[in-house]
């Protein structure tokens, strides 16, 4: 079997999946629908080797004093969480009055972001279950849009957008780059919010930062957007209420931390007012991510794209260059 028709038949399976998710997260509590994820989480954990290799190899650059058993720990109780997590929100969609449960600390800094009538940027992180603050603040009656990739199997996207779109928020999609830069402009012109995450791999844009110490391709589309709009970028996250040992608690209830605006860094040189941002922005986001650990998107290969020597050597490109 090709590799292309082995991709095809992966995306269909995970399509399968999720109308199974769906289905039973109709059927059964919430209490159950976290039971079920945990089972579900755990046999992940053990079957799919490829992931979990990615996630103790992450935690390794994170983490290097971090003893082996406990990046295993962390591993298994994050492909857990994201199990239940799958659940979870599949539960809230279709019932919106749980959301009562997350509780938003920092709510004045939103409010004071948008009394300036220029938009605000949210940027925020793969931590926690992060499509809950959507749900959340949509809830609350906030214009809510998010910046996503188009997903490549049309089934599941159409229904993800679906699920969206009955929570009350928009989707800007990634690209085409024009396209999505349209949307954001005018989501921001119409006072609007666009929630942006900042800590996955960018290829070969953007600029390269030190993440956890070691350089990572960083977007740098919010930082342009916020200097020509005027934009507020206001750094947010979603986790669920941890036990005390650090491990998230599979309780529903969570926490949105809303922070004060960022202000940006000005410098003559526009290169360098981008990338001193954008390196002010990455240590934010680590920040979160050491206090949560067990939260983050570990199977993320947020080191995978390097920088060429080309690049090394450019102005401005790359930190502590």
């Amino acid at each position: 079997m090709g590799n292309e028709r082995k991709k095809i038949l992966k995306r269909k399976l995970a399509w399968f999946v999720l109308k199974g998710f769906a289905s039973l997260s109709e059927v059964f509590p919430l209490s159950w629908n976290y039971f079920i994820g945990s089972l579900l989480g755990n046999l992940a954990y053990l079957v799919i080797g490829r992931h979990r290799k990615i996630a103790i190899n992450s935690l390794s650059v994170a983490f290097p004093e971090m003893s082996l058993k406990e990046k295993k720990k962390i591993v298994r109780f994050y492909f857990s969480f994201m199990a239940q997590s799958t659940f979870e929100l599949l539960f809230f969609v279709k019932n919106s009055h749980h959301l009562e449960n997350i509780q938003i600390e920092g709510k004045e800094n939103l409010e004071k972001a948008l009394e300036k009538k220029k938009g605000v940027l949210l940027l925020t992180a793969h931590l926690g279950n992060f499509p809950l603050m959507l749900l959340k603040l949509a809830k609350e009656g906030y214009p809510i849009n998010i910046v996503a990739r188009p997903m490549r199997d049309k089934d599941t996207d159409d229904y993800v957008n679906s699920l969206r779109i009955k929570a009350g928020v928009k989707t800007i999609l990634s690209y085409p780059r024009k396209v999505c830069v349209s949307g954001i402009l005018n989501a921001l012109r119409n006072n609007e919010i666009v929630v942006i995450q900042v800590d996955q791999n960018f290829g070969t844009g953007g600029v390269w930062v030190k993440f956890f110490g070691k350089l990572a391709a960083t977007p740098v589309g919010p930082i342009t957007l916020a200097l020509r709009t005027k934009a507020a970028i206001v750094p947010a996250y979603m986790i669920r209420e941890s036990t005390p040992k650090g491990m998230a608690s599979p309780r529903g209830k969570h926490q949105l931390k809303i922070f004060s605006e960022k202000e940006l860094i000005i410098k003559e040189n526009k290169d360098e007012t981008i990338l001193l941002n954008a390196i002010e922005i990455t240590r934010v986001i680590e920040g979160w991510i050491r206090e949560f650990p067990s939260q983050w998107a570990w199977v993320h290969r947020r080191w995978k794209s390097r920088p060429s020597e080309q690049v090394k050597e450019s102005r401005f490109k790359v930190e502590g260059m």
